[in-house]
């Protein structure tokens, strides 16, 4: 069973494992947003661990200094007004969560999203697939029905990487993205297997 609280969603297992990122399967989730996006009457999609939309970087930092957390400011080279923070716990989850890592991003100094990243070494992936469907359901009861997004497979040199998008969008610009991710390697017999949630306000971002 799945334990939510305000500052975010807490489960009794530990679910993140190191594998690649996704990034073709994210910008395939956006753009399928765009071209199939639904607005629904539910709760207000806020960013977890008290954050607010529009929020300022120091109130991210002094939450993790407060709480002696690892801390990485990464300014994307491509484009110098927005910023990645990325904090991780050195004992393993974050303080009160079960989430391992989480990553903001910020335009002009506003928050705009955040990745929260759940899952350990040596999980059970056929729990985690569990897991992240369970925690979809209770999701969709609070923010309205998930659409699918994307799906992918790759196959190269005894691996085989497995990925799945959905999204709900309470409120028009203001999304919710699970991304599922899957990784066998044949080689050695082994699966592993690692979830993010993703919450994006796509108003703060000025439009061109």
């Amino acid at each position: 069973m799945l334990a939510m609280q305000r500052q975010g969603i807490i489960f009794k297992t530990d679910m993140f494992n190191k594998l690649p990122r996704v990034p073709n399967i994210l910008i395939g989730c956006f753009v399928l947003i765009g071209l199939s996006s639904s607005a629904h009457t539910q709760e207000v999609l806020l960013p977890p661990f008290g954050l607010q939309w529009g929020g300022e970087p120091e109130e991210l930092m002094k939450w993790a200094s407060d709480k002696q957390l690892d801390v990485a400011v990464k300014t994307l080279s491509e484009d110098s007004k927005s910023k990645v923070i990325r904090v991780k716990s050195v004992s393993g989850s974050l303080p009160d969560h079960q989430a391992h890592a989480l990553e903001a991003r910020y335009h002009k100094g506003e928050l705009f999203e955040v990745s929260v990243h759940y899952g350990t070494p040596n999980s059970d992936p056929n729990q985690i697939v569990n897991d992240f469907n369970e925690l979809k359901s209770v999701l969709a009861v609070r923010y309205g029905m998930f659409s699918p997004n994307n799906k992918q497979q790759d196959k190269a040199e005894g691996f085989i990487r497995r990925s799945v998008c959905y999204h709900v969008e309470p409120v028009r610009g203001v999304i919710l993205l699970m991304v599922l991710s899957e990784l066998e390697d044949s080689s050695k017999g082994k699966n592993s297997a690692r979830f993010t949630l993703i919450y994006s306000n796509q108003n703060i971002i000025p439009k061109k």
